[in-house]
């Protein structure tokens, strides 16, 4: 008898110990798809020796996104499974390829990256800049093509947004790929495109592509000489893609404050701030974190579907 209340008391006191044990007391599952999970595997390397504990970056490609945000959505809410998401999440629910609204089925918990884009031109472009640019467009309706790497991505419903408030009519041309939008820029084939930098940084250092103008809300760190859309009289284009950290709702809230906490410790690590650099990574601002992420990210998303709605945008 007294064994078994000795076992009975080691075993209360076992699940005890383990519910007193600080965030993390084991691996955490930081789950991206569809796209890269650089931005997931760089804040991996940051946490991972912080918490003592591995940090584990899984892609979940399958169906734009909807099984890594369903794999989260039905997690447990102990802050060991996240999600970290990009816009495109919620381009792809707009669209109704996947049912799932992180924004509002999930609990943001911290931005960790925004990328913004860029408006690049042949080399060889008549236009200089984007008042030029707007000027041939609108002297010749449906002359200008501009390249995308699909419809229904980013960079398309940039340059549909650039459409709407600069008043030209251009015409898409979507690839399969970035790339190959963006060699098609670079070969003269196609006019424009609004691309991310690091994707046609090559390009534009090897003098094969020429950057018009930014969709940051001010000029990039690692582009000082070219303007913000902003800048020059578009005070409504601020177009990013952002990434976000999202845990399941009903996570502990100092769990959440945990992992707030040392990912903004990470942010303003100078490795990070390198790493970022070179990838065409913006930090977060203020507008992005604390209690405006969330309104933030609902703005975002119905301004996205707007965007979807008026450009009546299809998935091939």
């Amino acid at each position: 008898m007294k064994s078994f209340f000795f076992l009975v008391l080691t075993g209360c006191f076992s699940v005890f110990s383990s519910w007193a044990q600080p965030y993390p007391n084991k691996p955490v599952r930081l789950i991206s798809g569809p796209g890269p999970d650089i931005a997931a595997r760089l804040m991996a390397n940051q946490l991972s020796p912080k918490w003592g504990q591995q940090i584990i970056p899984e892609t979940l490609a399958a169906a734009s996104g909807k099984v890594a945000a369903e794999t989260v959505l039905k997690a447990k809410a102990d802050g060991y499974t996240l999600l970290n998401a990009t816009s495109s999440f919620q381009i792809s629910h707009a669209l109704g390829i996947h049912g799932v609204d992180v924004v509002s089925e999930l609990t943001p918990v911290i931005m960790t990256n925004v990328l913004p884009f860029i408006l690049v031109v042949p080399a060889q472009a008549p236009f200089k800049n984007v008042a030029e640019l707007i000027a041939k467009a609108k002297s010749s309706p449906q002359s200008l093509n501009y390249a995308s790497g699909g419809n229904g991505t980013l960079p398309h419903l940039a340059a549909e947004t650039f459409k709407s408030l600069a008043k030209v009519d251009l015409i898409h041309v979507p690839f399969k790929t970035a790339d190959q939008a963006a060699l098609s820029v670079a070969s003269e084939q196609v006019e424009m495109m609004f691309t991310s930098y690091p994707v046609v940084k090559g390009l534009v250092e090897s003098g094969k592509l020429k950057i018009l103008a930014t969709t940051a809300a001010k000029r990039l760190e690692v582009l000082p000489d070219v303007p913000a859309m902003v800048e020059l009289g578009f005070t409504e284009f601020s177009f990013i893609s952002w990434t976000c950290i999202f845990a399941p709702i009903g996570t502990p809230p100092a769990v959440l404050s945990k992992i707030q906490a040392d990912v903004r410790l990470a942010l303003n690590s100078e490795e990070l701030k390198k790493q970022y650099r070179q990838l065409g990574f913006e930090l977060p601002s203020e507008e992005h974190m604390d209690e405006k992420l969330f309104s933030f990210l609902k703005k975002d998303s119905q301004k996205l579907n707007a965007i979807l709605k008026s450009s009546q945008v299809k998935i091939d």
